[in-house]
């Protein structure tokens, strides 16, 4: 896996999305969903078929966390290769930074069960696969987040 901090190329399949909710604070935190089985990250998720790439990560925001998000950013994208275990061909994980707008209950038959708020100094000891890949993807989107507010 590989991160681009840039918009995927036209040619790539996208199947996932990512997106890093992160408020105004200093430090910021960003918000965490605790997923059934494996544990606290980022709200992610398949995009489905026939579903735009930006409905698809409001849609995973809010499914595994119950945000209502902002105006999404493109942060960059995940190169995928192979793209997942059934699927021997490379794909790309769009990953979103945005705000939130409201925080609801989290909906019927989610998969989370529960949300937090971390920083990045917390994130490592709560994140379920933390690496040093993830922390800068992290630590960029922070600074990308900082350079908005500025």
């Amino acid at each position: 896996m590989q991160f681009v901090p840039s918009a995927p190329p036209s040619s790539a399949t996208a199947r996932y999305v990512v997106v890093l909710i992160i408020d105004k604070g200093t430090p910021p935190r960003f918000l965490i969903a605790n997923i059934a089985g494996r544990g606290y990250c980022t709200p992610s998720g398949r995009i489905e078929p026939n579903e735009p790439i930006e409905q698809a990560a409001r849609r995973e925001a809010y499914e595994e966390t119950g945000a209502i998000v902002c105006d999404l950013q493109l942060l960059g994208y995940y190169r995928l290769q192979p793209c997942s275990t059934d699927e021997p061909d490379e794909c790309v994980a769009p990953v979103f930074v945005t705000q939130l707008e409201r925080l609801e209950p989290l909906p019927d038959g989610s998969e989370s069960r529960g949300v937090r708020w971390a920083t990045l100094n917390e994130l490592p000891a709560l994140y379920y696969q933390w690496s040093p890949l993830v922390e800068a993807v992290f630590r960029y989107a922070s600074e990308r987040s900082r350079e908005a507010r500025a």
